[in-house]
């Protein structure tokens, strides 16, 4: 063969594959690359190389065969695909360089088999395509950004997000497309609480298209690492610019509807309060026939009413706009001025009721609108009760290991009947004439008691009969 004998024995102790080439044909194989193909040695040798090169990759052994330069000692590594004797494809890394066999050149070769890493790296570009082609197609905006707030990446949707081509966006610090008034102090929130670990969740902040427009985006971002090792943040941008469009167009409605609201209840006021003055003095003057005394007064109850409903309507609007923040209150102040209050709108009625209710014995979490609650529904007792005494109860008591505070409020009027219970805290939907009669009050109570995490119900005072009376729990 030509080689010295302990080389030879070298080579074949050798775990790589080793082979030597002269004049197109396999000269000598070691053991190693005969298990990798899985032939024996004279199955090899004396053949051409090309039989154990997969046929479509001739191509690889070929072109990396041609870099192969005498003057090079250190010889060219490439990649080729040989054919096992089972037919396998074996990828190999192929290390070659020439030297002198027996006085005429030859190609001593190392071959490496690296199937299982081409094999890797397949499965991990397959999984880098799919990624991407899910990165790409989302409706939704991502960047990666380097620390400092660089853009590194976008898809599909980030492009059509700001308008920017993919090129005009990269290398781009992401404090370019943020609006002048608020650029430096919004990326450097955003990349500093991501850099400490932190993920940042529904940030709301304005990008500046390309077109000059700006978009409210919903930002979630966390860092991540790279391929490379090194830190990048993955930022993903939820074009929420209906959204909130739509809220600005919401709050400047609801602007609009509160100021009507609140020229019309004050002209509104000052109507009542001119009418009552005039009924009042009507009602004094001592020329006035008796039988038009009462006309005066049933007309200036019902401006009455009206002021009552139009105070109603603006704690509605209140509560739905800016409700105030519920504070440990003492219900028996609450209580005394709501009896006060609803006495005085019946100056012709006696209101005789009876409490447990004392002073610094029951504290809830509640606000200045509990006083609504108690007046709307002694109010409601006394407008219904025909009687000029009206007697009311009410009774309260501790539940739930002091979590909550149960008040039952029980009259002894006409009642209301129970295909009517469940519309009277409703002001629509009732089909019953009289229930709707009733005014907000009632409406009011059931959305004050709701807003402060409380229930109230409507039952008979007596089980079985409702005309007996009503009790309100709360």
């Amino acid at each position: 063969m030509g080689l010295d004998e302990s080389y030879e024995e070298i080579v074949r102790m050798a775990k790589d594959g080793i082979v030597i080439i002269q004049d197109g044909v396999i000269a000598m194989v070691n053991p190693a690359l005969q298990r990798m193909l899985g032939y024996e040695e004279e199955e090899l040798v004396g053949r051409p190389v090309e039989d154990i090169l997969f046929p479509t990759a001739i191509h690889l052994f070929e072109e990396g065969q041609s870099g192969l330069d005498w003057t090079n000692r250190n010889g060219t590594s490439y990649c080729a695909a040989l054919e096992s004797s089972d037919g396998r494809i074996v990828n190999v890394e192929f290390s070659a360089s020439h030297f002198v066999l027996s006085g005429r050149p030859a190609v001593l070769g190392i071959v490496r088999d690296i199937t299982k890493e081409v094999e890797l790296e397949a499965r991990v570009t397959e999984s880098e395509t799919k990624y991407r082609r899910l990165f790409d197609s989302s409706p939704i905006a991502y960047f990666t950004l380097s620390p400092r707030g660089n853009v590194l990446d976008v898809n599909n949707a980030a492009v059509n997000l700001l308008g920017y081509r993919e090129d005009q966006i990269l290398r781009r610090n992401l404090a370019s497309f943020v609006p002048d008034e608020s650029r430096t102090n919004i990326v450097q929130q955003v990349t500093s609480e991501v850099a400490q670990g932190k993920s940042l969740e529904s940030f709301e902040m304005q990008l500046q298209r390309k077109d000059g427009r700006n978009v409210w985006v919903s930002v979630n971002a966390n860092l991540v690492e790279r391929g490379d090792g090194s830190d990048a943040i993955a930022l993903m941008a939820l074009d929420i610019d209906r959204r909130k469009l739509a809220e600005a167009r919401e709050h400047e409605e609801r602007a609009r509807a509160n100021l009507y609201l609140e020229v019309m209840t004050h002209d509104l006021n000052n109507i009542n309060q001119s009418l009552l003055f005039s009924l009042g003095l009507l009602e004094a003057n001592p020329e006035m026939p008796p039988q038009f005394k009462q006309h005066f007064r049933d007309s200036a109850w019902n401006v009455r009413r009206a002021a009552r409903m139009i105070a109603n309507l603006r704690t509605l609007m209140r509560l739905s706009t800016s409700p105030p923040p519920p504070q440990e209150i003492d219900l028996f102040g609450f209580l005394q001025s709501a009896t006060a209050a609803a006495q005085e709108d019946f100056p012709w009625k006696t209101l005789e009721m009876t409490t447990n209710i004392e002073p610094g014995k029951f504290l809830i979490a509640g606000h200045e609108h509990i006083h609504d609650v108690f007046f709307n529904i002694l109010h409601n007792s006394l407008t219904f009760d025909e009687a000029d005494t009206v007697r009311v109860e009410v009774k309260a008591e501790v539940l739930d290991d002091l979590k909550s505070v149960r008040i039952e409020f029980t009259d002894h009027g006409p009642g209301i009947p129970d295909e009517a219970k469940e519309f009277i805290f409703r002001r629509t939907g009732c089909p019953d004439e009289q229930i709707v009669g009733r005014g907000l009050g009632l409406t009011l109570v059931e959305q004050i008691v709701r807003g402060l995490g409380g229930r109230i119900r409507a039952e008979n005072a007596v089980e079985g009969d409702h005309t007996k009376g009503t009790r309100f729990i709360v």
